[in-house]
């Protein structure tokens, strides 16, 4: 039987010995996945939106609803979710305890360059600017040292 890995999901915690997700705040899709052999696959998703709160633990679902993993640190807050922000979470999960082909990754429709496109476009203006820069100062130097 093969299943799904569709979801990840961020919550914070209530308390230190839970077995299944307590205060869940946000459920997304997978946005990016990587094979990394030996049985570890990384996965990203992308947690935005107008929620704020603090992150104590982070859930792995397959697509029956099922919880496949939980990733948590005894005592200790993992990131912290500002309002308005967007936080790209990344995770290497070990599913060699599995049955080998037991599972696989479905990655959301949405891709994860697509999210970074204002950003990237800001960075390349800004380089196409400072070169503009250096080369009216390339020229003006290469004029004063042609009247020298």
């Amino acid at each position: 039987m093969t299943d799904e890995i569709t979801r990840l999901v961020r919550f914070t915690s209530k308390g230190l010995d839970e077995v299944a997700l307590r205060d869940e705040r946000q459920r997304v899709a997978i946005v990016d996945y990587e094979d990394l052999g030996e049985r570890q696959l990384r996965m990203a998703a992308l947690f935005d939106g107008d929620g704020e709160y603090e992150i104590g633990e982070f859930g792995f679902y397959l697509a029956s609803g099922t919880l496949l993993a939980v990733y948590s640190v005894a005592g200790k807050l993992l990131t912290y979710k500002a309002a308005a922000a967007r936080v790209l979470q990344k995770f290497t999960l070990d599913v060699s305890p599995l049955p080998t082909d037991s599972v696989t990754i479905v990655v959301g429709s949405e891709s994860l360059n697509l999210f970074f496109t204002e950003e990237l476009a800001a960075v390349a203006a800004a380089n196409v600017n400072n070169m503009g820069r250096y080369l009216g100062m390339l020229f003006r130097v290469m004029e004063l040292e042609h009247n020298v």
